[in-house]
């Protein structure tokens, strides 16, 4: 796992995060409308450096690491997305 993330993947990642514990499941393409189509590189980006999955629904998790990584990183510095 890669955890040098960009602020903008670590605001991606705590908006998903944040979604996921309103009880949504989103995926590439709530978000793109969410956030715009923009989105979708860092979203890629994620994906290759261990911190999202995709499930059978085409849903975006936080890995089990990336979910420890948040934590820690919102332990530290606090959530800005």
């Amino acid at each position: 796992m890669d955890f040098n993330i960009t602020a903008e993947e670590e605001g991606i990642a705590f908006r998903i995060a944040e979604r996921l514990r309103a009880g949504d499941s989103p995926t590439d393409d709530d978000l793109a409308e969410e956030l715009g189509e923009d989105v979708r590189p860092n979203l890629r980006s994620l994906l290759e450096k261990g911190w999202l999955v995709v499930d059978a629904d085409r849903s975006l998790k936080l890995s089990t690491i990336g979910q420890a990584a948040l934590s820690s990183r919102r332990d530290v510095g606090g959530a800005q997305a």
